[in-house]
């Protein structure tokens, strides 16, 4: 019997860290995961002749939707969302992938997306197959049970789809967190220049979702470094491929953050709401200190920190051999969930309430295999 995976996600709306993580599912599954659920009932209405053939067309098939990550999991709106899609295309179960989750003291995320656990624990079809960070950990056993920290997936994108530098060496720097940047631009300007000025290296500022493109070229107009913007225009790969090739990454997008550790690029998060926390607490341990309000002088020292000693830091403590550590082994775990996924696709069970098991020695050598065919 054949098996089909149904990708849910924000993915198609210009916004670097949505398609990053369909783009990594879709190379580590080795899968267009072109079936993608709507995201909103009229969506469901417009798209039902769509949805009705798919079903007609693949009938006796069975599925699976992967809802691949981001911060989801907890709020009412996906909820809902995952509560369609599983309906709609007849899922065995909606399993989420590395989700986050808001801590509730995060007024900036839950202003607009209130949380419904309830909702959550109602969906008889919803797996959790590990959650990206400490924090998430902790609300998911608060709410749904117990859960492992596996990583935001995006993690994973170089080990299934390797990345080669593309341009010479820069300063970059990536600002906005919808609707606008939370940080200081003059103040953010003035570090990357000093930066850009002591190691005489050009800027390049990342525009890394539609909306920050007019908040990028405000920042460029600010520095006296030359000074380049790449803006996300869809090509996941050409991004990552320029982000591999700064000396460090000073972003308030978390999956500019994210794509640099997994790159092996020093990196400094802009932290504004506790998803950054969540994340950088799942590599160091710690939250980094240069969150909203931080001065000009916390962020500089935090980025010659991380320049001067070779390793992504956002804190006094973090070590680029902890960094390392902490990628490597949630690469680990990812690359061992996606095996467990393609083997299910190939006709092994599925132990849906066990995605995050202690894999076996060996399980991870498929996916890293994969990577050498891209």
């Amino acid at each position: 019997m054949t098996r089909d995976f149904v990708y849910l996600g924000w993915q198609g709306y210009d916004n670097f860290g949505d398609d990053l993580l369909h783009d990594t599912w879709r190379a580590a599954l080795d899968a267009p995961l072109d079936v993608e659920a709507p995201l909103h009932g009229r969506a469901y209405v417009k798209r039902s002749p769509e949805i009705a053939h798919h079903r007609l067309r693949t009938l006796g098939h069975r599925r699976l939707v992967l809802l691949g990550g981001g911060t989801t999991v907890g709020f009412g709106t996906w909820a809902g969302h995952a509560c369609r899609a599983g309906l709609a295309y007849g899922a065995e179960a909606v399993v989420g992938l590395g989700l986050g989750a808001a801590e509730p003291t995060d007024a900036h995320l839950l202003a607009t997306q209130p949380y419904d656990w309830p909702a959550w624990k109602r969906n008889s079809r919803f797996r959790l197959a590990g959650v990206r960070g400490p924090l998430s950990q902790r609300e998911v056993a608060q709410h749904l049970g117990p859960t492992e920290v596996v990583g935001d997936p995006a993690l994973l994108y170089p080990v299934v789809r390797p990345v080669s530098p593309s341009g010479a060496p820069a300063i970059g720097v990536s600002l906005g967190s919808d609707p606008t940047t939370r940080f200081d631009l003059d103040t953010v300007a003035a570090v990357i220049d000093r930066r850009a000025a002591r190691d005489h290296l050009p800027i390049r500022v990342f525009a890394l979702s539609r909306s920050d493109r007019s908040v990028a070229r405000e920042l460029a107009e600010r520095v006296s470094a030359p000074v380049e913007i790449h803006e996300y225009s869809g090509d996941v790969h050409a991004t990552m491929r320029a982000i591999a090739s700064c000396t460090v990454l000073v972003s308030e997008r978390l999956h500019g953050v994210i794509a640099a550790v997994a790159l092996g690029v020093p990196a400094v998060p802009l932290a504004y709401a506790s998803k950054c926390d969540d994340f950088w607490m799942s590599m160091t341990g710690t939250r980094p200190s240069t969150t909203v309000g931080a001065s000009g002088s916390t962020i500089a020292e935090a980025v010659d920190r991380a320049v001067d000693g070779g390793a992504p830091t956002g804190t006094s403590t973090a070590s680029g051999t902890t960094i390392a550590a902490s990628v490597a082994g949630m690469q680990r775990s990812l690359g061992a969930l996606a095996d467990r996924l393609l083997a299910w696709q190939s006709g092994a069970p599925l132990d849906l309430d066990g995605l995050t098991a202690e894999p076996a020695t060996a399980t991870t050598t498929t996916t890293t295999t994969r990577a050498e065919t891209h």
